[in-house]
């Protein structure tokens, strides 16, 4: 599912202030997978590491987009297999993701997306008829890949959408090419979605976004290097009918949007993949489910903020900021 832009930015302090590095930051901006993103790195050869760094996001982007012709995944989707180590690898762990949820992420959710109008084409927002959810149902679930070495084949009609872990696929190549170029630090807002790598010579401080009110935010995480800081959230992409406001968080299970007590579920993980994914999948799950999830997936904390006005954090370093909330830190 495609990830609403914007939940997180990054905060004025993340600048050299108390920091006594040689280096200088160099900063990038680019446009991919349909986002802004900004890129800032630490460390000599800046400018050279941020040229690799651009092509890498255009490759991926290209890549991985299901609307572009001659990407993996709409090759996948049109002939329903497709021989390409990364595509494997990437839909291996987009497969283990599904089972650790119970299905909650789910990559073969496109034909859903299409009927209620977030997908990749241009169809209008719409509420579909249960026939039409029931008839795109039968055709997801992870069930439905089947990865064999270099190989992966689809079983047709299934549809693949890898937007719920494009960026953080994204972030993880992007700092193994900023790694080998002698980068020690650096931090990637891939649209609102956060990576940060090594060092800058002080703690990272990352402001999580309010997702009831524009430009605040809801406190300040602090962290080390080498995180994802993922979030999803219902209230950004969604359409109105009757009354009614659909999101576009799709529950897998009933092919219609997600029905939890969360607004917004931000992940910090040491995998970009599975912290992209998780973000969504927590959405779907619940504050609940989330936190169940936390004793059986791979180790990640969350911040969850639920419809009735609570903040539920696992992190240590979450420092509150915004009114209106009650804060609880649970384990």
């Amino acid at each position: 599912m495609k990830k609403c832009a914007l939940i997180l930015y990054l905060i004025a302090c993340l600048a050299l202030t108390g920091c006594a590095r040689r280096d200088a930051p160099v900063t990038r901006t680019v446009f991919a997978m349909d986002t802004v993103m900004n890129l800032t790195v630490y460390g000599k050869n800046g400018a050279a590491a941020l040229d690799a760094a651009e092509q890498e996001l255009y490759r991926l982007d290209a890549h991985l987009a299901r609307g572009t012709e001659g990407s993996a995944v709409y090759a996948l989707n049109r002939d329903g297999t497709v021989i390409d180590r990364e595509t494997a690898e990437l839909l291996q762990t987009s497969g283990d993701i599904a089972q650790a949820t119970g299905g909650a992420f789910d990559p073969t959710v496109a034909e859903l997306l299409e009927l209620w109008g977030f997908g990749s084409g241009a169809g209008e927002h719409r509420v579909p008829s249960q026939e039409e959810i029931d008839a795109a149902l039968a055709h997801a679930g992870a069930k439905h890949v089947h990865i064999d070495g270099e190989q992966v084949i689809l079983d047709l009609p299934a549809q693949l959408d890898l937007g719920g872990v494009a960026k953080g696929c994204a972030g993880e190549r992007v700092e193994e090419i900023l790694r080998d170029r002698g980068i020690t630090g650096a931090v990637l807002d891939l649209g609102g979605d956060v990576a940060l790598l090594g060092s800058k010579g002080s703690a990272w401080r990352i402001a999580v976004k309010d997702p009831a009110a524009e430009g605040a935010y809801l406190g300040v995480l602090e962290t080390d290097g080498d995180r994802f800081i993922m979030t999803s959230g219902v209230y950004e992409r969604y359409f109105e009918e009757n009354g009614v406001r659909y999101h576009h968080i799709l529950d897998p299970k009933t092919g219609c949007p997600a029905d939890s007590d969360l607004v917004s579920a931000t992940v910090i993980c040491a995998d970009g993949v599975w912290a992209d994914a998780l973000a969504t999948a927590c959405c779907v799950l619940g504050a609940e489910g989330s936190l169940e999830l936390r004793k059986t997936a791979v180790p990640f904390d969350v911040i969850l903020v639920t419809v009735d006005g609570r903040v539920l954090y696992t992190c240590d370093g979450f420092a509150p900021a915004a009114e209106g909330y009650t804060y609880e830190q649970v384990a």
